[in-house]
């Protein structure tokens, strides 16, 4: 593959953000299924960040919900960086 070819390609790839990743988990039937159908819900969750924008936004949630966001963050963190062409 050509060298421009390579560069246009990674110029086009972008990463998953955390917001985008748990719309892809609403589909499943555990809790963290639960807690991204829950923050799909949110009118003020950022639409991307650093886990250090998403703790301060859950700081002042109750530890069900910090558990859960520290759970999925955890496999978000985990997962490979999927790109979308």
């Amino acid at each position: 593959m050509p060298w421009t070819a390579v560069r246009y390609e990674s110029l086009m790839a972008t990463t998953l953000t955390f917001p985008a990743w748990l719309k892809e988990q609403e589909y499943r039937t555990d809790d963290i299924g639960a807690f991204a159908k829950e923050v799909g819900r949110l009118g003020d969750f950022p639409d991307s960040g650093g886990k250090a924008i998403y703790d301060g936004y859950f700081e002042t949630s109750n530890d069900e919900q910090r558990q859960a966001y520290e759970r999925a963050w955890s496999e978000f963190e985990a997962s490979p960086e999927p790109s979308l062409p």
